[in-house]
This record gives structure tokens, sequence and C-alpha cells, in this order.
């Protein structure tokens, strides 16, 4: 059976401020890999922000985001920590998405990227887009449809972003028919008491 140290960095990022963000990633990385981490997971989102709200909708700033999570990648290589893998939330776009009524300008998605080596090298879109609470995500994003599997120490581990868990069917099973042995869902939920009971019955059912 393969060892997979999983390093979970719980960080508090701020709105629109895509260089402190990715220094809080940078800091979390060096950290994780002073433990001898295999793979870090930052919060969904982290590199933004959460929730972004209407700034998904400015072509300007999904473009800053996109730019800033390949500048992270490079700057990871080049603080030493490039041989970890990162999963950092960001926000992406579809912008090649023709115009449509209920599809949000530019066609922004709520996105997880996978950062080793200096270079972005997978790619996952959020598949469930809540709506309720504090949560506007049907109004901001548009949902993805692919299922990204990375390796790593041997492990075959799934990604999935907050909601995707929460639901049935999409990428849980998704990850079950491809046989991952491992699904990693990253999450920016807002704090509640007691969360981790509701989570931890969540979570074995989607296991079982």
């Amino acid at each position: 059976m393969p060892l997979l140290r999983l390093a979970l960095a719980q960080v508090n990022p701020t709105v629109g401020d895509l260089p402190g963000n990715a220094e809080l990633v940078l800091a979390q990385a060096k950290a994780a890999a002073a433990y001898d981490a295999h793979l870090l997971a930052m919060p969904e989102m982290v590199l933004t922000g959460y929730p972004v709200e209407d700034l998904a909708l400015r072509r300007s700033f999904v473009e800053a985001s996109r730019r800033a999570v390949h500048e992270l990648a490079a700057s990871l290589d080049a603080a030493g920590v490039g041989d970890l893998p990162v999963v950092v939330g960001y926000l992406d776009g579809t912008p090649e998405a023709q115009p449509a009524l209920g599809i949000p300008r530019g066609a922004p998605q709520n996105c997880a990227a996978v950062l080793h080596r200096g270079q972005v090298v997978a790619r996952y879109a959020k598949h469930h887009l809540p709506n309720y609470g504090v949560f506007d995500e049907f109004r901001h994003f548009v949902p993805g449809g692919d299922l990204t599997v990375l390796t790593v120490g041997g492990a075959d581990v799934a990604l999935a972003i907050c909601e995707d868990i929460w639901q049935e069917g999409g990428p849980v099973s998704a990850a079950r028919d491809a046989g991952a042995g491992l699904l990693l869902v990253i999450n920016g939920s807002p704090y509640e008491r007691n969360k981790d009971d509701a989570r931890l019955e969540l979570v074995r059912r989607r296991a079982a």
C-alpha cells in the first residue's frame, strides 16, 4: 500500500489580494516540504480569496488569477519546493464559450490547479455550484464536467471542490469508476460549530 503524507493548509486569504494570497501558499509549501509531505492541499479559491462574488465577472480579474497561478508555480520551483505537488484553488474561465442566456459573462469557473516543478500540470473545475446561504455560485460560475486524477507516490488521487462531495453522483461517482484510491476535496466553507460531525458522517457515506 502506498504511503502518502498529506499537508492540509487552513489559511485566511484576502479577497482580491492575489500577491498576498500567493505568499500564503508559498509559506505553507515551505512548511509542508520541511515535514516531508508528499502533497499539499490549499483551500478552495485560496489564490483569489473567497467568495469573489461579482469579481468573477470581470475578465481582467479572471486573467489576473490565471496569470497568478502560473507565476505561483514558477515561484514555488524557484523557492526550492517545486517537487512538492500543490493543489491550489483559483479563479479560471472558459472565455471561448459562446454567450448564452444563463451563462455568466466570460464563463468563469471555480477551479483547482495542481502545481508541480514550476508548471500547472492539471486543472479541475467544480461541478456542483451551491446557490444557498452565502453562496451565489450558480450566478457567478459555469460548472465543470471532467474528472482530474493525479498519481502521487503510487496513489491515484481524484480531485473535487467543496459542494461536489455534498451532492450524489458527479465527481464522487466518477472517482469510484476510475478506481481512485483517494478523493481530495478542497473547501472554502464558513466556520460553523460542530460542522466536523456532519462532515464526518458525509465522508463516511461517500467513502462507502
